[in-house]
């Protein structure tokens, strides 16, 4: 169990800087290091799944906590230090862009990880074909697109990625983090998501008329869903039997909305 130490020293100490082709941003406050720990709730004895670990700074956090990790990082240098500063933890050279939770832990896993803003979009599509698999997901993202994650229908920032993502889980927005918290700091805010699997998934996201039909309706934001759906044989028919106006725009359904018309058609 590692106490705490600042990202730089570590850094310094092994003679490394942070790379910019693996979207590296060295969280180095303590305080929002501790907050993302507690974020993920009672964690003493259980295994978490950490992504991008970096040098250790939140593996560290998660033991302190009680917490067996697991830690997938891509970058060797990384892999090197891991092993060095947290040699209790699972240190597993991988791309978090392929993550599969059940070749690492048994679901359902708690998930954690700072990831990589370049990724962020590959990975939330993990997840969200993993909901499955997962107890409960805490990750720092971009606060934009923390935002989109959370957003209502109607909203400007309400797209696809909100749709899909809220489908399979509740998304809560549970802390903002500034720039200054970083080492480097990056040019944006940053934000602390917490994703806990709904019950009862509001649709399917996987499924291929759902894709279509969520797709189609956000490809062209300013079209109404009754030239979006063209392309999608039958949505205009069954858009008008489950009481959708077919001169809305596609921000305006809700996903139990894209799901109605979804079942429409596989039913007619």
């Amino acid at each position: 169990m590692s106490a705490w130490q600042d990202p730089r020293a570590v850094l310094s100490r092994h003679g490394i800087r942070a790379n910019k082709k693996f979207s590296q941003n060295f969280l180095v406050s303590q305080e929002h290091v501790e907050f993302i720990a507690r974020a993920l709730g009672e964690i003493d004895g259980r295994d978490v799944l950490e992504i991008g670990p970096g040098v250790g700074t939140l593996t560290g956090a998660l033991e302190r906590r009680g917490a067996a990790v697991t830690a997938l990082e891509k970058d060797p240098r990384m892999v090197e230090i891991l092993r060095t500063e947290v040699p209790n933890a699972k240190v597993v050279p991988s791309d978090a862009v392929k993550l599969c939770v059940r070749d690492h832990l048994d679901p359902p896993a708690l998930v954690i990880g700072n990831l990589p803003y370049a990724i962020t979009g590959p990975i939330l599509r993990r997840v969200v074909a993993q909901s499955k698999d997962i107890e409960r997901a805490v990750v720092m993202v971009q606060q934009e697109v923390a935002e989109r994650w959370a957003a209502e229908p109607g909203s400007k920032t309400y797209g696809a990625p909100t749709v899909f993502l809220t489908a399979v889980y509740a998304v809560q927005m549970v802390r903002v983090v500034p720039p200054d918290a970083f080492h480097p700091p990056p040019r944006v805010t940053s934000a602390v998501v917490r994703l806990t699997p709904l019950a009862t998934p509001r649709a399917d996201p996987e499924h291929p008329r759902f894709k279509q039909l969520v797709k189609a309706a956000f490809g062209a934001r300013r079209k109404t869903l009754r030239n979006a759906w063209k392309s999608v044989d039958g949505a205009i028919d069954a858009m008008s039997a489950v009481g959708i106006d077919p001169g809305a725009r596609g921000e305006t359904l809700s996903v139990e909305q894209f799901e109605a018309v979804n079942r429409h058609l596989g039913s007619s």
